[in-house]
């Protein structure tokens, strides 16, 4: 006992004689004399993240360049020990004590040094490089829509929609940033992706090894909600997607070399050819509290998280995070990166469309308009560590079910860029006209956007925008653009002017609502007229049976 304890005293005492260690971001100054040239992309992005920038006309510049190699092996001589690289930022963590770092600064090619407050690092930085063969699973394998109590969760934006016109992420590519996918590779909610694999990659940032599933149930939870595929229980958003699952985030600290890390993932998610980015993450306070941010950082130019978030976007990936979980704390504003000016930032909603009190609130500190959206955010249908389906609550959920919806409607309209796929959401949503500081435009509506963005215009008035199809058969479906909350009535009236059917209908505000008529098999072969009657007047189309 003795021995043991003088062996307990005397280490402290030996680890205590050491200079501390702490972790710093080194920025250099350039990327002069690099071994990586914009000419020759495919050396350091995959092909399909040369396909995304060619298809949205983005150029390849030395931002894109990997950090000069010959920078960091001098960093590396001086005792440094490398975290994580960054390219878009031009420059590498590492953790060092102060005489190291001394000597780090004094190298002709080192801008500047920040402290960025994080402990027990125990990964090793490793140069990661992306398959170039990398392809996404083309099979198409969802082939029943039976959600269970996971309908309500997508319904709510008619994400539904896109799933029944066959539009569920088939040949996308989504990477989540989160703290851990604990069993991803064993739990039965995630068998689709498994037997497709549709799981292209795994990188955990804070340990620095490609080990995921070991890891906190949190990343899980979200994927679930995207990718879960357990008939009559939970069916996902976007649940024929592939993906990168990567871990950024240490559940058990707050530091900010957690947006560092989360930076470069961003930059992974990049160079293989991610086309969307899923973070249920935020940042405002830590655990050394001279990292804080303050209310005037939520501006999108200023938390490291947010001007990556920026910039991957202006590589052409759709990104989007939540807005954090702090409504009902002294600090209630959004967190970053969700602040980013091109990020779609997701806040909660009950079922009933309103908002719940813990999601966050906006403006952004410059005043644009965060949250941006919202989604169903309590009560989630999601899977849990046991194996089993359950529910759960936050801005974390909501983020990732919008995400696969989103990701379905680009997959609807492949030529089109992050940025008109940004628009059309934001334009479909409930409040689009009216934003507020705690649902921004509000719930987005993927039928209206998908409208959006096959018309390019949404209707200023009451409107049926499509009669299908015509000449029919047995099925006759109505679309109609409400622009408020009412009661319709539906007729299919005959050439000789008599009412051959007729039902009352509910149509939804700034919606586009479908409805279905079905016919009567002894209905005769012509001419019909279908009147959709609202309290402002009617509106007729002539159709043909055959």
């Amino acid at each position: 006992m003795i021995r043991i304890i003088l062996i307990f005293f005397i280490t402290p005492l030996l680890a205590f004689s050491q200079p501390a260690k702490n972790k710093y971001f080194i920025q250099f100054k350039d990327k002069k004399e690099s071994s990586y040239s914009v000419n020759n992309p495919a050396a350091f992005l995959s092909p399909r993240a040369i396909a995304r920038r060619a298809s949205q006309k983005i150029s390849i510049v030395e931002q894109d360049l990997p950090v000069n190699s010959n920078y960091i092996n001098s960093v590396i001589s001086k005792g440094a020990n490398v975290l994580t690289k960054s390219k878009w930022l031009n420059g590498i963590s590492i953790e060092c004590d102060s005489v190291v770092l001394s000597s780090v600064l004094s190298l002709p090619f080192v801008k500047s040094a920040k402290i960025i407050f994080i402990q027990n690092f125990v990964g090793q930085s490793k140069e990661l490089f992306i398959d170039p063969s990398l392809n996404v699973n083309s099979q198409f394998r969802i082939n029943s829509f039976d959600y269970g109590d996971s309908y309500d969760q997508i319904h709510q934006m008619n994400g539904d929609f896109l799933h029944e016109q066959g539009y569920t992420g088939n040949g996308m590519l989504i990477a989540i940033l989160d703290a851990g996918f604990y069993s991803v590779d064993q739990l039965p909610a995630f068998d689709n992706i498994r037997i497709l694999d549709n799981i292209i990659a795994t990188w955990d940032f804070v340990a620095g090894d490609s080990q995921v599933y070991e890891d906190d149930d949190h990343g899980m939870s979200v994927l679930s909600t995207i990718a879960g595929n357990v008939p009559g229980q939970l069916i996902g958003t976007a649940p024929d997607a592939a993906f990168l699952l990567l871990r950024t985030e240490d559940a058990f600290t707050e530091n900010i070399i957690e947006e560092y890390n989360w930076e470069a993932a961003a930059e992974f998610a990049d160079s293989a050819g991610a086309d969307v980015i899923s973070s249920s993450l935020g940042y405002t306070q830590f655990d050394d509290p001279a990292a804080n941010h303050s209310y005037l950082d939520m501006d999108g130019d200023h938390c490291p998280s947010s001007i990556a978030a920026d910039i991957a976007v202006s590589k052409g990936i759709l990104v989007i995070v939540s807005a954090g979980n702090s409504g009902n704390n002294s600090w209630h504003y959004i967190s970053a990166p969700s602040d980013g000016d091109s990020v779609l930032s997701i806040a909660a909603v009950y079922s009933n469309g309103n908002h719940v009190s813990f999601s966050s609130w906006g403006p952004a500190s410059d005043g644009a308009v965060k949250p941006n959206l919202a989604a169903r955010g309590v009560g989630c249908t999601l899977a849990n560590a046991g194996g089993g389906i359950s529910t759960g609550s936050g801005t974390s959920f909501a983020c990732p079910i919008l995400a696969g919806a989103a990701t379905c409607l680009w997959q609807e309209f492949p030529s089109l860029n992050a940025m008109q796929i940004k628009s059309a959401i934001e334009r479909s949503a409930n409040y689009y006209l009216n934003p507020n500081d705690t649902l921004g435009y509000g719930i987005p509506d993927f039928r209206l956007a998908s409208y959006i963005l096959s018309t390019g215009s949404i209707p200023s008035q009451d409107e049926v925008i499509g009669v299908y199809p015509n000449p029919f058969s047995e099925n006759l479906n109505v679309k109609f653009f409400s622009t408020s909350s009412q009661s319709i009535r539906l007729e299919m009236i005959n050439a000789v002017g008599q009412i051959v059917s007729s039902k009352i209908e509910n149509a939804s505000a700034r919606s586009v609502n479908t409805y279905t008529i079905f016919n009567d098999h002894n209905l005769k072969n012509g001419f019909y007229f279908i009147r959709l009657s609202t309290t402002d007047g009617s509106i007729v189309r002539k159709v043909v049976k055959y």
